[in-house]
């Protein structure tokens, strides 16, 4: 037997072009935080011109702000924080070889994810209401003779509706993959899809913990 098959676990398949199971997942990883960081880039432009928009116009900012539900980002941000810590339960539960309580933790994040998504979209209804959704109501913008405060609501709209997307997408491949985790066998071949996809829910998580003090805290 080669030393490249001696490495490589029962069960695992190895793609032809990496020496050992160990090279292909760092490659896997290094993959993963390469795209995470365009990703980074994206978020940091919108925050960053959100951060220049308060130190150029601080009325008309503080005047936006007052309409956002403070309560419920403050929510949202501990609700994503909890879904942070039972993902990397589940990541742990995986490297013991815990697939049914890997599973449980799994379906949690999941679970805290979509409580996500329920609270902000009756975030969104509650902004329909006071008039602040762009394009989505005939009736007269509250803030329509402010153009540095629609321009903040509209970055506003922009950056959480990108996170709800990531979050979105991150929910559907996690039940996916839970659904894959739960039969047998899926961790002596796969197991680090869940260590992997881990650092993507870390990253949504990582974006709404910067979102959340410069669209809700600051100038308020």
């Amino acid at each position: 037997m080669s030393a490249g098959a001696a490495e490589t676990p029962v069960g695992v398949k190895l793609v032809s072009h990496f020496a050992t199971v160990e090279q292909q997942k760092r490659a896997a990883v290094l993959g993963m935080w390469a795209w995470l960081l365009t990703e980074l880039l994206l978020f940091a432009g919108l925050f960053l011109t959100a951060l220049i928009l308060r130190l150029l116009h601080p009325e008309a900012v503080q005047e936006a702000v007052r309409h956002l539900k403070f309560w419920i980002g403050a929510t949202n941000t501990v609700v994503l924080i909890g879904s942070s810590l039972t993902m990397s339960g589940a990541i742990q539960l995986s490297r013991l070889g815990w697939q049914r309580g890997m599973v449980r933790f799994m379906l949690a994040t999941a679970a805290l994810g979509s409580l996500f998504l329920l609270l902000k979209g009756y975030e969104y209804y509650a902004d329909y209401h006071e008039h602040m959704m762009p394009f989505l109501s005939d009736r007269p913008y509250e803030l329509k003779d402010s153009p540095p405060s629609r321009l903040f609501v509209n970055l506003y709209y922009v950056a959480t509706g990108l996170h709800g997307l990531h979050l979105i997408t991150g929910i559907s491949i996690l039940l996916a993959m839970t659904w894959q985790a739960s039969r047998p066998g899926f961790l002596g071949r796969h197991q680090n899809r869940i260590e992997i996809f881990g650092l993507y829910w870390h990253f949504i998580d990582l974006i709404w913990i910067l979102a959340f003090p410069v669209l809700y805290v600051l100038n308020r």
